[in-house]
C-alpha cells in the first residue's frame, strides 16, 4: 500500500501469478500477470489509481478467510470492494486471485463460498 516496490519484491515468488477477476463489469487485468517484476508493478499501478471511483486512502482492508485460504477484503462503507487470496509457498507469496466481479462479492456479504 506504501508503494515500496523493493519491499513488495522481497515477499513474492519469483513465478508468482496474479489472477483478477472483474466479470466484464469492473476495472481488472484480462490475463493472468506472472513474474515477480511484473505482479509488482501491477499493484502499484492498482493502487496509485482509484477503483471504481475511490481512492486506496478511502478503503480498509480487513484479513478474512476465504474458501478456507489466507485472504483479504477491500471495503467501503460496509461494502466488499474486492477479495483476495494469497497462496503462499515458503516465506513467500506464489499467488494471488483478486475478485471484484460485484457478482460474485455478493457471496462474500452473504457468508457463502466465493467461486474464484
Amino acid at each position: 500500500m506504501g508503494g515500496n516496490i523493493d519491499e513488495l519484491l522481497e515477499v513474492l515468488a519469483p513465478d508468482v501469478t496474479l489472477t483478477t477477476d472483474g466479470g466484464g463489469r469492473v476495472r481488472a487485468a484480462l490475463r493472468p500477470i506472472r513474474g515477480a517484476a511484473k505482479v509488482a508493478r501491477a499493484l502499484a499501478g492498482f493502487a496509485g489509481r482509484p477503483y471504481e471511483g475511490l481512492a486506496l486512502s478511502e478503503m480498509t482492508i480487513e484479513q478474512a478467510e476465504i474458501n478456507g485460504e489466507s485472504g483479504a477484503l477491500m471495503m467501503h462503507g460496509g461494502r466488499v470492494i474486492a477479495a483476495g487470496t494469497f497462496t503462499v509457498v515458503g516465506a513467500r507469496i506464489a499467488a494471488i486471485q483478486v475478485v471484484a466481479n460485484p457478482e460474485k462479492l455478493e457471496a462474500i456479504a452473504a457468508r457463502r463460498t466465493l467461486p474464484l
